[in-house]
């Protein structure tokens, strides 16, 4: 991924803008690489990707090549992983800020990512989604079983005025049959 949208950073100062920005994607680094050309440092999907197409530096032009970047010292890590950043989940209701070393830890956890839900409500046992509503659910499922019933019963009685007719004709083959035996024992004469 590039790097991370600079609006997700509240109270960022212009020089941590400054020092942190990516000069590709223009956001703040997200997994930082450093060229050894000029000691500029991209984040590393940014700069992989120019190198795809690219064999020099995108800031001096000389010539660069994957093998040859280098992870920043500990200490840049370090400073950009206690920069102050919003959810991912910010947009749909969490208000977490957290430092950014801490950040996949609470996107794991948040209680606004939806894989972190069950897919079925506990209370109605329907489809879970954020805009989840019992009574309106259970509203639909009851009209959806009122259906189902409505036509089971009358499957039962079309298939119960079948079974009478069925019953019937056996009953009037029955007493054919049984006439025809009398016929044949008591012929006419």
């Amino acid at each position: 991924m590039s790097g991370y949208d600079i609006s997700r950073f509240p109270n960022l100062s212009e020089m941590e803008k400054s020092e942190y920005t990516c000069s590709i994607c223009q956001d703040i680094f997200c997994c930082p690489m450093i060229t050894p050309c000029c000691l500029q440092t991209f984040c590393e999907d940014c700069i992989t990707g120019w190198l795809q197409n690219n064999n020099t530096c995108p800031y001096d032009r000389k010539r660069l090549s994957f093998d040859k970047l280098s992870r920043p010292p500990r200490v840049m890590v370090n400073m950009i992983g206690n920069l102050n950043i919003k959810c991912d989940f910010w947009d749909i209701g969490c208000r977490e800020i957290i430092k950014l070393e801490d950040l996949i830890q609470h996107t794991a956890i948040c209680e606004h990512n939806e894989t972190n839900h069950p897919k079925t409500c506990d209370v109605c046992y329907c489809d879970k989604t954020r805009d989840h509503d019992c009574v309106e659910a259970l509203l639909e499922a009851k009209c959806s079983a009122n259906d189902e019933i409505d036509l089971l019963k009358r499957m039962v009685k079309e298939l119960k005025s079948e079974k009478d007719n069925f019953l019937m004709t056996i009953q009037n083959m029955s007493t054919r049959e049984d006439q025809y035996k009398w016929e044949e024992i008591f012929p006419e004469a």
